[in-house]
């Protein structure tokens, strides 16, 4: 594909709407809701400009309701990432070894950045030490070229960033043009348009060797959606009800006065009487009445507590309300997690196409060839009943493999260790019953009697 500064002007404009979104999610995330970011006082007149005087209070209180159900759902799914079999234990030790103690980590900050932007993006590269190297990519830079194939498979991506030229001190935008084979690099001139660029100690492009595009796309859903337009409303509306109640409290705690026939000249002389002597002049048939407003409690908290409740089914979570759980066990307890399992297993069926592409990746860098099945475990991190799952495991013996049983114990978290520390015990077990029914053939007999004693 041709590329030019029209081309990159003309994918920036189609990327615009997704920057919103994204950017949007992310501020809810940080709990940096609508609620405080309204601007002036919420019970100012748009029309006068002027503010309520019974309203003097603006308190501004976000809840974090969009972390909690994002964190629930990557706590659920990748506290324990997946591990993989390509068929071979060489070559699953080298993959294995490839991933480094950054893998968990890595595929963490993937599942956030998918659940708040309906994609997470993943680069690979050879690194100066000629090491394999990965690293997540923030989505608002990247914008993903299609083929024209119902696969929708990523044929090139533009990266798009800005950088401190240290020489000039100016801020300057620089776009990657990365295909299959080779990155082109452009930067943005004064006329707003893009140029070739050398980039420092690289150049105008370059051959990556990678054997395929090296970005890889981790999706939300098979939708690509944020997981955020799914309560927002509900969110926005809870912010509002809580704000405005600690309103209703601060503000009322005023006493108003409703004054007849005020015989003073102005208020700051009515309070000062009041504060000096406790008494209100007042006119003839005069009088002075006081009103404090009512806060409806009982329904405000039915109306939170309903919004409360939705937000976990629309966001399809785990109420942490202890109320919830009880003394509940075993099937229950799936019960309670259904939903979150419904939405973990739409992220996870995306995942593992893409989990599959970087393991190809690694395999075609090491010079292995690629696997035409990779095996996939998940682990769940749920509340379970251990003893359970275990008796389901003993009474699969015979039944299933003794590999996949091992990979499913709750007790097991790396099922290869765990074959091999079986086996060495098993050889262990057999050595000392060899010893035992066949003694060592050299072992000095014992000084015969002398008959003579």
């Amino acid at each position: 594909m041709e590329v030019n500064s029209k081309t990159i002007k003309c994918l920036l404009e189609g990327h615009g709407k997704f920057i919103k979104h994204a950017e949007e999610a992310k501020r809810y995330y940080e709990n940096r809701n609508k609620i405080t970011r309204e601007g002036t006082n919420i019970y100012k007149d748009p029309n006068t400009a002027e503010v309520n005087p019974l309203r003097l209070a603006d308190n501004r209180i976000s809840h974090d309701w969009h972390r909690l159900l994002v964190t629930q759902k990557i706590g659920y799914l990748l506290t324990y990432p997946p591990t993989f079999d390509i068929g071979s234990a060489s070559a699953n030790d080298k993959v294995l070894q490839t991933l480094g103690d950054d893998f968990p980590e890595v595929s963490a900050a993937l599942g956030v950045d998918a659940s708040n932007c309906g994609v997470g993006w993943l680069h690979y590269w050879r690194g100066n030490d000629g090491t394999f190297r990965y690293h997540i990519v923030d989505p608002t830079q990247v914008i993903p070229v299609f083929s024209d194939r119902l696969g929708s498979e990523v044929v090139a991506v533009l990266r798009c960033y800005t950088q401190l030229n240290p020489e000039t001190g100016y801020i300057e935008e620089i776009s990657e043009y990365w295909d299959d084979q080779k990155v082109r690099f452009y930067k943005k001139n004064t006329n707003g348009n893009y140029a070739y660029f050398d980039y420092p100690e690289i150049g105008e492009e370059m051959v990556h060797k990678m054997g395929a595009v090296p970005f890889i796309p981790f999706y939300n859903n098979g939708d690509h959606m944020s997981d955020l337009i799914l309560y927002k409303d509900l969110i926005d509306a809870y912010d509002k009800v809580v704000s405005g109640f600690a309103n209703d409290m601060e503000d009322v705690q005023e006493i108003i006065f409703v004054i007849k026939n005020y015989g003073g000249q102005d208020k700051t002389e009515f309070m000062q009487d009041l504060k000096a002597s406790k008494l209100i002049k007042v006119d003839n048939e005069g009088g002075v009445d006081t009103i404090r407003a009512e806060i409806p409690y009982e329904a405000r908290g039915a109306f939170l507590d309903r919004i409360r409740k939705q937000i976990f089914v629309s966001g399809m979570g785990v109420d942490p309300d202890p109320q919830q759980f009880g003394t509940a066990s075993g099937v229950a307890l799936k019960y309670l997690y259904s939903l979150l399992e419904l939405k973990a297993g739409l992220m996870e069926t995306q995942f593992r196409k893409s989990y599959a592409q970087l393991i190809r990746a690694i395999c075609r860098y090491h010079g292995m060839s690629e696997p035409a099945k990779i095996t996939q475990t998940w682990t769940r991190n749920a509340i379970q009943n251990d003893l359970e799952t275990a008796q389901i495991a003993q009474q699969s013996m015979g039944v299933i493999s003794d590999k996949t049983i091992l990979k499913n114990h709750p007790w097991v978290e790396d099922a290869e260790s765990e074959q091999k520390q079986l086996e060495k015990e098993a050889a262990d077990g057999e050595k000392k019953q060899e010893q035992y029914r066949f003694p060592a053939l050299n072992q000095e007999k014992p000084p015969e009697a002398d008959p003579d004693e």
